[in-house]
């Protein structure tokens, strides 16, 4: 594996691990397998370090969780898999460097008995570790790890957990797993890691084949076959190494993540947004109260459309060439929207925006904005004729029903006794009293629906039913109250008609019927009419009256 990112000490060990195999090639012992032991220490002393950097990486990570859990959980919980992985990646590695150590110095058998107790440990700090190198007596053995790891062929590894073909596949699965790192964010925004971090994981973990004698040879039979313990044993905690760099990476770039996308402030200020600005006796106050945080370096374009919102256009609005207004922006960064009311018909209005703003990386940004609901209303003078509040039957009582702040459209409205109450397409309504007699009252209960969605009842007005007037009689221009009648009125036999005098609803009446009654000479005279005409006896009858 090639490795990437390496400190400068990290690089003297990798010279120190070639120049050493080098040697031992020519069979230079003693000295040369004691520094085989100390570029060992040194990795292991590595291996401490990184693990103390990672440790300190996933507790800030950690302490961000704790304060804003939902916004950072998606990281924290990809960071926990990732240690996961990596701890388990890192303890076989360690295990399989002791049962190395044991093949080596012959007691492989016996050592398997006991989980290789004497090669593999935990030290104070809770890390897997092995024996030192420096305490193994056959530092320079070979043959039986490379029959152990290898085989007899060196291009025909053997296969297994416990062989450097299972070490390779290992390590392959665990860079494929990195390389495919996503996390979702609590915005719903997928995360990958960079294209430059997953060509430094697919170089440091690279297994491609290796250059010998002339002749290309697998990557396990370059590290693994005919080279003796001394080497094997700093060659494996290399690797360690480098997947503690790439786990460490991997959450620095998690930790780096939960604020890469976020907008930074430098002020807040406290906003009341209350869900009404009319508030009935009775009912209760509600507002959103929270804190807005704004930058005063970059105060945002804010614009409005003038065209009420008609509840159902989801367009995204463009702050370009659709006539939206801009509005003047304060100081805090807050749009300061005046919109007159001057030739609006009564009602509910909304309006929708956008705000356009400087984003984390510098590119302007859109956010549509939608504006409270508010109500048109005209001005609320009640004046109640409590004289006069009655309904006639057999009429159609028109009746408006309006509550201040309280739009048309959320009103029920409702009427007791048997009587009924129909909305009409303009807003009013249409009273029609029960006809029984007995229905003597009325009572009209309107209830509202709140911001909330809660229904408040909003009250109720008491109405009398009485039946509507007797209509007048009209003959020839004349009705009851005249005394009298010339004789030309008399013989213009002109129809019957009856009105509904000084009655301000709308009734046809039509005559149906009526009598004459004649008295002349002592004689008492009655002819009737089946309608509103004059019958022909009764224009002989009335010819004759003087």
């Amino acid at each position: 594996m090639s490795g990437v990112k390496e400190t400068p000490r990290q690089k003297m060990i990798g010279m120190m691990y070639l120049v050493l195999t080098a040697l031992l090639a020519l069979n230079i012992s003693k000295e040369v397998l004691n520094g085989f032991v100390k570029v060992e220490n040194s990795l292991r002393t590595t291996q401490e370090t990184l693990s103390a950097k990672i440790h300190d990486t996933y507790t800030a990570l950690e302490l961000k969780y704790n304060s804003n859990q939902e916004k950072v959980g998606p990281f924290y919980d990809k960071a926990q898999a990732i240690v996961k992985k990596s701890d388990d990646l890192v303890k076989y590695i360690t295990q399989l460097k002791a049962r190395c150590l044991s093949v080596s110095e012959g007691d492989y058998s016996q050592q398997e008995a006991v989980d290789f107790s004497k090669y593999y440990g935990v030290n104070e700090r809770g890390q897997d570790t092995t024996l030192n190198l420096k305490y193994i007596h056959k530092k320079d053995e070979f043959q039986a790890l490379t029959t152990y790891m290898m085989g007899s062929e060196p291009q025909r590894p053997k296969k297994g957990k416990w062989t450097a073909n299972g070490l390779k596949l290992a390590i392959e699965a665990y860079r494929d797993y990195l390389t495919g790192i996503s996390v979702i964010d609590n915005l719903g925004i997928e995360r990958t890691l960079p294209a430059s971090t997953i060509k430094s994981l697919m170089e440091r973990f690279s297994f491609e084949e290796e250059l010998e004698d002339g002749k290309l040879v697998l990557w396990e039979a370059a590290n693994f076959y005919d080279v003796p313990l001394a080497a094997v044993m700093p060659l494996m905690s290399k690797m360690i190494i480098d997947i503690q760099d790439a786990e460490e990476d991997a959450i620095d770039w998690l930790l780096g993540g939960i604020e890469a996308k976020s907008l930074k402030f430098s002020e807040v200020v406290p906003l009341s947004i209350p869900q009404s600005n009319y508030i009935l006796r009775g009912d209760t106050l509600r507002a959103d109260i929270f804190l807005a945080a704004f930058d005063p370096t970059r105060i945002p374009e804010v614009y409005v459309d003038p065209i009420k919102w008609d509840g159902k256009d989801s367009t995204v609005l463009d702050y370009e060439g659709l006539g939206l207004q801009p509005l003047s922006v304060n100081e805090k960064g807050q749009g300061l929207l005046a919109m007159s009311s001057k030739g609006l018909s009564l009602g509910q209005y909304q309006y929708k925006g956008v705000i356009r703003y400087q984003g984390p990386e510098g590119d302007m940004q859109m956010q549509p904005f939608l504006t409270p609901i508010y109500t048109v209303a005209e001005a609320a003078l009640v004046v109640s004729p409590t004289k006069m509040n009655v309904f006639y039957r057999g009429v159609p009582n028109p009746v408006e029903v309006s509550v201040p702040g309280v739009a048309n459209n959320k009103l029920r409205v409702s009427i007791s006794g048997g009587h009924k109450i129909k909305k009409q397409s303009d807003g009013t309504y249409i009273v029609e009293p029960a006809k029984s007699t007995s229905n003597k009252e009325a009572v009209i209960s309107v209830k509202g629906e709140m911001p909330d969605g809660s229904i408040s009842n909003l009250g109720s007005s008491k109405f009398r039913v009485k039946r509507i007037p007797d209509p007048v009689p009209f003959w020839a221009g004349k009705r009851p109250s005249d005394r009298t009648i010339t004789k030309n009125e008399v013989i213009s036999f002109a129809p019957l008609a009856a009105k509904m005098d000084n009655f301000d609803f709308d009734v046809l009446v039509r005559v149906k019927g009526f009598t004459i009654r004649v008295s002349k000479d002592g004689t008492f005279k009655e002819l009737k009419s089946n309608n509103n005409r004059i019958t022909s006896d009764m224009k002989a009858l009335l010819e004759r009256v003087r």
